[in-house]
């Protein structure tokens, strides 16, 4: 699981581009189960893999968020809620896997990023803007003395 979940995270951020960077928006693809060709994997391997992605994902939409990237949020928003819905579309998961338990996983970090997309749309609509950076003491005593 942890092989699929850091192949499928990278084939989402790059695809088959080597050279992309961080500041690349995501290539958004999922890779299939078909394409692990240099370890083939099971399909509870898979699923697993893919349900743990979504914790990647949240990792990197928070990242996008900071920015205050609301596009970015949202692509990772609909990637997630994406891998959701067609997991609930099974009819069941594999025998004796722990995909049941990763579904409320998965749930919730589409919640988390459905809020923070929320939160970012309220800080759009208001025009306010939050420093993210935080000043040390010398540095807000020297601009208190300096308001006087």
């Amino acid at each position: 699981e942890e092989y699929a979940e850091a192949k499928l995270f990278y084939f989402w951020l790059n695809g088959t581009d080597d050279k992309a960077t961080v500041n690349d928006k995501p290539n958004g693809l999922l890779m299939q189960p078909n394409e692990f060709t240099t370890i083939s994997l099971e399909p509870d391997e898979y699923l697993g893999g893919l349900c743990d992605l979504t914790g990647e994902i949240g990792r990197f939409a928070v990242q996008r968020g900071t920015a205050r990237d609301s596009e970015g949020v949202k692509f990772c928003m609909e990637t997630n809620l994406s891998i959701l819905f067609a997991m609930e579309t099974l009819q069941r998961f594999p025998s004796g896997s722990s995909i049941h338990k990763k579904m409320d996983q998965l749930r919730f970090s589409v919640e988390k990023l459905e809020r923070m997309l929320y939160e970012l749309s309220l800080l759009h609509s208001t025009g306010r803007r939050i420093v993210a950076d935080s000043m040390n003491e010398a540095e807000m005593d020297r601009q208190g003395k300096d308001d006087l």
